[in-house]
């Protein structure tokens, strides 16, 4: 069984992370405060002493946080930008292609790559532009590259991604071993478009219409696989 560490304020710089990150791995294995997917992530902020999945340290201003589980496929949000894209109203957009959800209300979500989805929907991406599509050819949203570079810089102007291990101990309860952590900074954005291209990232569609008629838009989010992350970032330091 690992040992429970909660500081009561989050790290003031990137000396004090390191060392942190460094006790973490030194402790092996560690309980998850939550269960399910969300666990890592509320248990790596637990016992780094701090309450949003970002920190505050000197050397850099706010950093973004990421944890993931070592082995896992689960993509990790970049962004959202859903500003002035809509070339298709949305409530039209959900009410020619999404579908009646488990709740009884007309709805879209979906994640979006280069070859359609179900619901018909796929990126094209030239020099400067990412443009949404449905197989009738109909041209569902656009976003401006430059758009999209600003709100990465914006959202990750540097990033601290934590890898752990996983197990189930013998009461049933996942457990994590923090054991690898890097700086990640200098977003490199001459990939950005490249990656969206070849499906490295994708884009998630997240709507619904509200009882009244309103729709309820959650976020457009850009969704990387945290494998490629790197590749986003022109200079990468090992923490722990």
């Amino acid at each position: 069984m690992g040992h429970t560490f909660v500081s009561d304020r989050s790290p003031s710089g990137i000396g004090e992370l390191t060392d942190k990150l460094t006790e973490l791995r030194r402790r092996g294995y560690v309980s998850s405060l939550r269960k399910g997917n969300t666990g890592i992530g509320c248990t790596l902020e637990s016992l780094l002493g701090i309450t949003e999945n970002n920190l505050k340290l000197p050397d850099l201003g706010i950093v973004e946080l990421k944890s993931q589980r070592n082995m896992a496929t689960n993509r990790v949000t970049m962004f959202t930008f859903n500003r002035g894209v809509w070339k298709l109203k949305q409530r039209e957009l959900i009410e020619t292609y999404g579908y009646i959800d488990t709740e009884g209300r007309p709805s879209l979500y979906c994640t979006v790559s280069a070859h359609p989805n179900n619901q018909g929907l796929f990126i094209r991406v030239d020099r400067s532009r990412v443009r949404l599509y449905q197989l009738d050819k109909t041209l569902i949203a656009e976003w401006h590259g430059e758009h999209l570079i600003s709100a990465f810089k914006k959202k990750m102007l540097a990033l601290v991604m934590v890898y752990a291990d996983t197990r189930t101990n013998s009461n049933g309860k996942e457990e994590f071993w923090f054991n690898e952590a890097y700086l990640l900074t200098q977003p490199d954005t001459s990939n950005l478009l490249e990656l969206i291209r070849a499906g490295s990232i994708v884009v998630d569609i997240r709507m619904h219409l509200k009882e009244s008629g309103v729709v309820r838009n959650h976020g457009t989010g850009f969704r990387i696989d945290q494998k490629f992350m790197k590749l986003c970032f022109g200079k990468r330091k090992r923490l722990a």
